[in-house]
């Protein structure tokens, strides 16, 4: 009798285990299961809103936030400048520190009708403080502008260049008139750049897919470019702290625009740092 009772406890303390270990399996293959099937019904919604990319990465890696302070330009290296001299808005007699020039050519230079960019390239590097630690960005027309960004190994800093802040850090701008002659430039610098913080970095594909449920990716958007570099949300009076970042540039049209959209996403978790629109008519 008493066998038989401690045969039956033995029974079913084992089924309760058998139950126990079950459900463990199972939960945890759910577990692992989810984030696939998670990604796949992500893929086929942005499928069905015709949302578009190509040849960008699905592969993340590792990369490091980085520490910088704003250079501070001597008083002799600027005099130094040949062919140039500072804005009379740049104030120099007050001992203050430095750490943007303003400078006006003697002579403006003129820019070919094509190939704009090389011309400009050459100006940076003959005539400005550094200029090989800076990348050529764009050509803003509308502003007369031709803007550099500095870089780090070969990544652009990107700059905050919404609402007129003038919190640029590590930039190069040339102004042109409208004879297409570059009369004047302003510089900022950084240096001492350290890398602080390793960390694992999501993919160009990952910082898309970041951008689609919180339905900052609207209907028939394309993906234009996926492009890795570094950027602050707080601007700081001198040490700053940049995150990795990638910048994502889209296009979208509706009945009587094209709607050109820049996305700032923090690469180490998908956070979306900036967002910036641009209409053009059609």
């Amino acid at each position: 009798m008493e066998w038989n009772r401690t045969k039956t406890i033995f029974i079913i303390v084992f089924l309760i285990l058998d139950i126990f270990l079950a459900f463990q399996y199972f939960d945890k293959r759910r577990i692992n299961e989810f984030p696939i099937l998670e990604k796949s019904t992500l893929q086929e919604d942005m499928k069905a809103d015709h949302i578009s990319y190509s040849n960008l990465s699905k592969e993340s890696s590792k990369g490091s936030s980085i520490s910088a302070q704003k250079r501070i330009f001597k008083e002799s290296e600027i005099k130094s400048l040949k062919g140039q001299k500072p804005k009379p808005l740049m104030n120099m007699s007050k001992g203050d520190p430095v750490t943007e020039i303003k400078m006006e050519f003697d002579k403006p230079i003129a820019l070919p009708k094509t190939d704009i960019m090389t011309k400009a390239r050459e100006i940076v590097n003959q005539e400005i403080i550094d200029g090989s630690k800076y990348k050529f960005w764009k050509i803003d027309k509308a502003q007369n502008q031709i803007i550099f960004f500095q870089t780090y190994n070969g990544n652009y800093i990107f700059q905050d260049r919404q609402n007129n802040a003038n919190n640029e850090m590590g930039e190069v701008v040339l102004y042109f008139n409208d004879k297409n002659e570059v009369v004047s430039y302003k510089q900022s610098m950084l240096q001492e750049i350290k890398e602080v913080k390793t960390e694992n970095l999501i993919s160009a594909v990952g910082a898309v897919e970041a951008l689609y449920y919180p339905d900052y990716l609207k209907k028939y958007s394309k993906i234009k470019s996926a492009e890795l570099g570094y950027f602050t949300q707080y601007p700081l009076a001198s040490a700053q702290i940049f995150v990795p970042v990638w910048r994502i540039e889209v296009q979208r049209k509706t009945d009587d625009k094209t709607i050109h959209e820049e996305f700032i996403v923090d690469a180490r978790d998908g956070a979306v740092l900036q967002t910036q629109e641009k209409k053009e008519k059609s």
